[in-house]
């Protein structure tokens, strides 16, 4: 009896997991506490995470999250669903596309951050309107340790996303103007540009929960569960103070 006990807990616990794995996020309780950390740009129409903070301290230490998708059909190649991120902003910089809003949201990814910095080098390019390229040192003996600009270990941190004054971040306030900006296109064509700016941020880890044709950047990437090295890589190295940085485009 005690064994088919225990296996009968097993299978409800694995339930419940599959079932948060698979709930279609609803717009009511989108960003509700406790995964009510806010970036303060487009990010937020597809993220959901909580902030750590140092209880002594305040400083922030760890996010734990989602990355949302929702599905636009099928890849022909592949036979998998095609899926994008939400996103959109209204007129008057509200954000119109939240999950369960206009669309319905999936999770695709599950997220750890880690707080750091990074140089900001350029957004658009090969793949168009892509995730923004970050700037930063693997050797943590060559990082300003106050700027935290090293790629965080042990993990499988290979994304870099900044925050801005409106961040439910404790360092939103001392975010500069040219790193103040809802979209990464913004970064590098808004005045003052963020080329060469150091900006604060988040090292994410991206860990994919299904199997689907994931949308971005004018690409078609498949998606298989495990982490994700290549979905949203957007950082580099060879990282040198003095560097002049010529942009893509």
């Amino acid at each position: 009896m005690k064994k088919k006990s225990v296996s009968l807990i097993i299978g409800i616990a694995a339930l419940g997991l599959m079932s948060a794995v698979t709930t279609v996020k609803a717009g009511n309780d989108f960003h509700d506490p406790p995964f009510d950390f806010w970036f303060g740009n487009h990010i937020d129409t597809h993220q959901e995470t909580n902030l750590k903070t140092n209880k002594d301290t305040g400083d922030a230490q760890e996010l734990f999250g989602k990355f949302y998708i929702i599905y636009t059909g099928t890849d022909p190649v592949s036979g998998l669903p095609k899926a994008r991120h939400p996103r959109g902003l209204a007129g008057d910089g509200s954000f119109d596309e939240r999950c369960g809003i206009t669309v319905d949201c999936v999770t695709g990814w599950e997220i750890r951050g880690i707080p750091g910095a990074a140089k900001f080098v350029s957004h658009s390019g090969v793949n168009g309107d892509d995730h923004p390229l970050w700037l930063v040192n693997r050797a943590e003996e060559a990082a300003a340790p106050a700027e935290g600009m090293v790629i965080p270990q042990p993990g499988s941190f290979t994304h870099f996303h900044w925050i801005t004054t409106t961040s439910s971040d404790p360092r939103a306030a001392n975010v500069p103007d040219a790193c103040d900006k809802i979209n990464g296109g913004d970064l590098q064509d808004m005045e003052p540009s963020a080329v060469d700016e150091v900006c604060q941020g988040w090292f994410l880890q991206i860990k994919a929960v299904r199997k689907f044709a994931f949308e971005h950047g004018g690409e078609l990437i498949l998606i298989r569960p495990g982490l994700d090295n290549r979905s949203h890589l957007n950082v580099l190295t060879n990282f040198n103070n003095d560097l002049v940085i010529t942009t893509t485009r």
